[in-house]
């Protein structure tokens, strides 16, 4: 069985989603606070050696026209990623993340939970776990 751990990357807070190849399903796992790089690093070496991580899906906002260089959030996520790929021993890939914050927030109005980075990150990896 392999194990996934999904990204949705912000300046202010990451979402983090686990989920595995046999059950086919993303839950919402964490969020942590984006205070700094060793931070955010430590929360996420405690995380991928707790639950025997396998991958790191990372969401990517691409955009609808490849023309452009990208916008500054998918700048900021590549070096994030960078980062991580000269310091863990873990396979990293990009998923698709667009509409994923808007989706979130409609799945949780009327909720007393207000952050959605968790949602997110999840239904990124759902996504890419519907593909695999």
């Amino acid at each position: 069985m392999k194990k996934f751990l999904a990204i949705d990357y912000g300046l202010k807070r990451i979402g983090i989603a686990l989920g595995d190849n046999e059950s086919r399903l993303a839950l919402p796992y964490k969020i942590i606070d984006n205070k700094n790089k060793n931070f955010v690093l430590r929360e996420l070496k405690n995380i991928i050696s707790g639950e025997q991580i396998d991958e790191i899906i990372i969401g990517m906002p691409y955009e609808l026209s490849k023309e452009t260089g990208g916008n500054p959030m998918m700048k900021n996520i590549k070096k994030f990623a960078d980062f991580l790929k000269n310091i863990l021993d873990t396979k990293i890939i990009f998923e698709d993340e667009r509409s994923t914050s808007k989706v979130a927030d409609d799945l949780l109005k009327g909720s007393k939970n207000k952050k959605r980075d968790d949602v997110a990150a999840s239904l990124i990896l759902q996504s890419y776990l519907d593909k695999i």
